[in-house]
């Protein structure tokens, strides 16, 4: 688990460094809301992408033996989870 581990606290540690990004911008005297609009929708991708890649890694470490993960059914699952 530790690589998976470490690959979901790096995407944590680059989610808060685009949310402080926005929040600096819109704590600035003259927010330019275009660039906080598409760091907000930046952040909001990245959050999204994070929440699937932990669900994934939940699965693989805490419900799936070994052999279960070449299974077909697996697969699948994984799939539709990050489609």
């Amino acid at each position: 688990m530790q690589p998976d581990k470490q690959k979901l606290i790096h995407h944590i540690s680059r989610l808060e460094g685009q949310l402080a990004s926005l929040k600096r911008e819109l704590d600035s005297e003259n927010p330019d809301c275009a660039k906080a609009a598409h760091t907000l929708k930046a952040s909001a991708r990245s959050f999204s992408s994070l929440r699937m890649a932990f669900v994934s890694c939940f699965l693989k470490h805490k419900y799936l033996n070994k052999q279960q993960k070449t299974d077909s059914t697996y697969n699948a699952l994984i799939n539709v989870i990050n489609a």
